[in-house]
């Protein structure tokens, strides 16, 4: 019971690390692409090349977050991550320029990586069995979604009334406030070579429909607003007041979730086809009070499917080598949110005043994962317990 206690109080002190900083994020996350859009006066495609470019600097950050965090330790690597991340933000604020607001927020992200490759890591160094890790992260997202829930609303009030340099300075200044609690974590590295991966083909084959999955999940942010603020005037603070939905539902239910869910991962499929269809429904949209009904159902979807997908990528990595191998998980979700934002910036070039074009073809990521995970579960029976 003690030992079950104090691993309970250590998943309870990272959900709240990640809710300070998932605050400290998401007040300027959701509206980085479009104010690169509007604030700054780039184009389209412009903001396009921005997501493309993320992505490579994601892939760099995986692969390196995953050698720093087994080589350092998580936690030493959680504390650097979180304050080089803080001087990126600080420089972006300072010098407010097109090019180094860009530059600065694609430093930012490559620290925000190394800090999600050693965050998911050790809460597999801390618990075993999918049951387990999906309750673990099922309340490592509680924390996180508190920050994510409050955050684009403050973001969205401070981009409206002030401006998205103000959103750079605070974000900043507010991720600092973490930095002693990683502190009193306990520690856990890697073994083996710092070079050697040590892959097998079940955890390569998963990474696939992972891809797929987090093209859709990363659509909540840029494409959302761009659309409804496009195409039915909703104003930043109102679909703020979505993305706060969004997280308020996750603090509230998806811990219940996690213990419904339970070792049930085959759940992952339902959970992408709810993810299609809530994104086509988008087409359809007229008004806030429906879009708020359709966030709700994006939201069920997200509950369901991320702690799986997490608990399923640790399950199937090697405990020697687990920061390398979530390092790897990371740069494919990361480059499934960027790609996704990026193909539907692109998408937009051509479909944003056609509705069911453009969400039809991102419901596509949704549909097709939901497959790949269906035939994929039932080859690895053994790992479902």
């Amino acid at each position: 019971m003690a030992v079950s206690l104090y691993k309970m109080n250590n998943i309870n002190k990272l959900a709240l690390i990640g809710g300070f900083r998932s605050f400290s994020g998401s007040i300027i996350w959701p509206y980085v692409g479009f104010a690169l859009y509007k604030v700054y006066g780039l184009p389209l495609s412009v903001v396009s090349l921005f997501y493309l470019v993320q992505a490579v600097v994601n892939v760099i950050a995986s692969i390196s977050g995953g050698i720093i965090t087994d080589y350092l330790g998580r936690k030493r690597s959680m504390a650097l991550s979180i304050l080089f991340s803080s001087i990126a933000l600080l420089l972006a604020y300072v010098l407010n320029m097109p090019l180094y607001v860009m530059v600065f927020i694609l430093f930012q992200s490559f620290f925000n990586t190394v800090y999600n490759v050693s965050s998911t890591a050790i809460v597999g160094d801390m618990y075993k069995g999918t049951s387990q890790l999906i309750k673990a992260y099922s309340r490592q997202r509680v924390g996180i979604n508190a920050g994510w829930a409050l955050g684009p609303l403050v973001g969205g009030y401070i981009f409206t009334f002030f401006s998205f340099r103000t959103l750079l300075l605070i974000s900043s200044l507010l991720v600092l406030i973490i930095i002693p609690i990683v502190k009193i974590l306990p520690d856990f590295k890697g073994a083996g070579s710092i070079l050697n991966f040590n892959l097998n083909k079940e955890f390569l084959t998963f990474l696939i429909p992972t891809f797929l999955t987090f093209a859709i999940v990363g659509q909540l942010g840029f494409s959302i607003l761009t659309y409804y603020n496009t195409i039915l005037h909703f104003t930043e603070f109102e679909v703020g007041i979505l993305f706060a939905i969004n997280g308020l539902l996750i603090v509230a239910f998806q811990d219940l979730a996690g213990r419904l869910i339970g070792s049930k991962v085959k759940l992952i499929s339902f959970g992408m086809v709810m993810y299609g269809l809530a994104y086509l429904a988008i087409a359809f949209i007229t008004n806030l009070y429906v879009a708020m009904l359709d966030v709700v159902f994006i939201t069920i979807a997200e509950m369901i499917v991320t702690p799986i997908s997490q608990a399923l990528a640790n399950t199937l990595a090697n405990k020697d080598t687990r920061g390398k191998q979530m390092g790897l998980y990371s740069m494919v979700t990361g480059l499934g949110r960027v790609i996704g934002s990026s193909v539907s910036s692109e998408l937009m070039n051509y479909y944003l005043y056609y509705p069911l074009g453009l969400w039809g073809s991102i419901s596509l990521f949704g549909f097709s994962s939901a497959v790949l995970y269906y035939i994929i579960l039932r080859r690895l029976k053994s790992i479902v317990v």
